[in-house]
């Protein structure tokens, strides 16, 4: 029995997302190491009311703060709690600060934060930071807290703390990719729908598809344990919300007004910068609808977002701070406020796309425009750019015109999101270009055939995913019994965290300034056959450094019997000569 037409196109569907599966998964088994950033996901995720690693334990911390005063194991201690806290308010007048609430919650952050002397602490407190304790399951309100001090929203990291919870103490770089693959997948299928509404039919669709799911780019994406797949899944959400509302002649139905909500509250809770985009399509979307005289459906719009606003401000209110006077947004703003904007900023994020969409070589982008202008001058056809078309390529635009002043590094990262657009213009200008100068028939051959070469060429310039850190961390397996010292510059940051597969294997740990290392001495004790690591920070004299360490611990006798160059510091380990 023959396939109907519905069928086959379902058919190939399938065989695409399936293919992009299993080429992500094969990318995915290459991945060895993590951005330090990819570690912190884990942290802010996982960690129990810690968002980054201190120096070791104390007396009365943020969890003992939350037993006391928030929101407790269950429902039932919150209620408990705020019946307790409000009686407490009441009693000092309602007066925030000067209440115990308030001063035992600044001793417990401060006992919290990053510069508190040093001393031992076990391995487990590593792996208590990137995998879930027995204490910390689903244990939401520990992940808003820690992203109270990050400088993200909290939706990507819930999600991840949610597939972390199910594999109680255990830490795997599966679950941040294997969420990343799901929402990839998801992500294709709406550009497939986004391109139907778009261009019209599945040949079209089903290019825009498949350029897009074996391109480097998403499997840079998908590589990457961030919140970029999310939010390029957001992006796409938003967009096609548009256009679905704008070819139902702008139908502010109960149901348009939910999706558009729920895309833009979710986008919110992924990442900041999804504020640029939602900004852009909303300027470009109320331009078309002021021209076309939709004064209605003007208002419902204005309404319906300024309501979404509101809502995610109210569920996520730290957005403020974050942005005003977090260190990010501070940065961001500075750049905003002194008005220095530079052409070659947008011309390296441009080029950063170019690398991973079509193999380095941008000057396609370029060809197929002016082959596009050529094909409209040729048949006098003036609709070469149309008001859908505004509504899907111009916030992009917008979008990496912004962002490129603002970014805080040149990395693909803050672009991620974009990358389906630049298939879907590709398939958009070959179809005006078919549409115009071929039969029906023709026409979906030549979308195939493009599709094939655009494909082909793009992995014959393919560049190696990044993010895959052949050699990284995940191959470090340290031998049993094994203690760290981890030396940093006097008063410098903290950067243990992002060796926390590593330290999570040791029996103990102590992160120490250099001049703290003396107090280290009196608690240290090593049986035969005991085995030391010393990581030292970057930038710091290795050899003045382990030589002091030798002297301080008396580990002569420890032979050096490995150094490896991580990310963040030196790794040197010590054994016994005759291990």
């Amino acid at each position: 029995m023959k396939l109907s037409q519905k069928g086959r196109i379902n058919g190939l569907l399938l065989l695409l997302l399936m293919v992009s599966a299993i080429t992500m998964i094969y990318f995915g088994c290459q991945k060895e190491g993590y951005h330090v950033d990819e570690v912190y996901s884990y942290g802010l995720a996982n960690s129990e009311y810690l968002p980054f690693m201190h120096f070791g334990s104390h007396d009365y911390n943020v969890k003992e703060w939350m037993m006391e005063y928030g929101a407790g194991e269950s429902i039932w201690d919150l209620f408990k709690n705020l019946k307790k806290d409000i009686a407490i308010l009441r009693d000092c007048g309602f007066e925030w600060h000067n209440s115990v609430i308030y001063q035992d919650y600044l001793r417990a952050q401060a006992n919290s934060a990053d510069t508190r002397s040093s001393s031992w602490v076990s391995g487990q407190a590593y792996k208590n930071y990137i995998a879930v304790s027995e204490t910390n399951r689903f244990n939401y309100a520990s992940v808003y807290y820690n992203q109270r001090g990050d400088v993200h929203p909290p939706l990507y990291y819930m999600i991840l703390h949610t597939v972390c919870s199910v594999f109680q103490g255990v830490f795997s770089k599966w679950f941040g990719l294997g969420i990343n693959m799901v929402i990839l997948l998801l992500a294709l299928f709406v550009l497939y729908r986004m391109t139907q509404i778009h261009l019209g039919g599945s040949a079209a669709a089903l290019a825009a598809l498949a350029i897009y799911a074996m391109s480097c780019g998403l499997m840079t994406t998908a590589l990457y344990i961030r919140m970029y797949a999310l939010m390029t899944l957001m992006v796409l959400c938003c967009c096609m919300v548009h256009l679905k509302i704008f070819s139902e002649d702008f139908r502010f139905c109960s149901k348009n007004l939910l999706l558009l909500a729920s895309s833009v509250v979710g986008g919110y809770m992924t990442h900041y910068y999804f504020v640029i985009y939602a900004l852009g399509v909303a300027a470009v979307f109320s331009v078309v609808m002021i021209l076309r005289r939709k004064w209605k459906a003007l208002l419902k719009y204005f309404l319906c977002l300024t309501a979404s606003a509101a809502f995610g401000l109210c569920i996520w209110p730290f957005a403020i701070k974050h942005v005003f006077s977090g260190y990010r947004g501070n940065e961001a703003m500075n750049i905003l406020l002194a008005g220095e904007y530079y052409q070659i900023k947008t011309t390296l994020m441009i080029r950063s796309i170019a690398d991973q969409m079509l193999g380095g070589h941008g000057w396609i982008l370029l060809l197929v425009a002016v082959l596009v202008v050529a094909v409209s001058i040729w048949k006098r056809d003036k609709k070469i750019f149309s008001a859908k078309d505004a509504i899907v390529f111009l916030p992009p635009i917008i979008y990496v015109l912004f962002v490129s002043q603002i970014v805080p590094f040149y990395a693909e990262r803050y672009v991620m999101c974009v990358f389906p657009f630049v298939c879907l213009f590709m398939v958009r200008s070959v179809s005006f270009c078919a549409r115009r100068c071929l039969e029906r028939r023709k026409y979906n051959l030549a979308i195939t055939l493009t599709s094939c070469i655009l494909i082909l060429f793009n992995n014959a310039y393919f560049h190696t995913p990044s993010y895959l850190y052949t050699g990284g961390q995940q191959t470090v397996i340290l031998p049993m019994n094994t203690d760290c010292i981890y030396v940093l510059p006097d008063g410098d940051w903290n950067e243990s965290a992002v060796d926390s597969t590593i330290l999570a294997q040791c029996k103990r740990v102590a992160v120490t300034y250099v001049s703290d290392l003396p107090s280290l001495v009196e608690g240290y004790s090593r049986n035969e056959g005991d085995s030391l690591l010393v990581a030292i920070q970057k930038d710091m004299d290795v050899e003045a450094v382990l030589s002091h360490v030798r002297e301080l611990f008396g580990v002569e006798e420890l032979q050096e019997v490995e150094r490896q160059e991580g990310s963040t510091a030196f790794r040197i380990l010590l054994q016994d000569e005759t291990e």
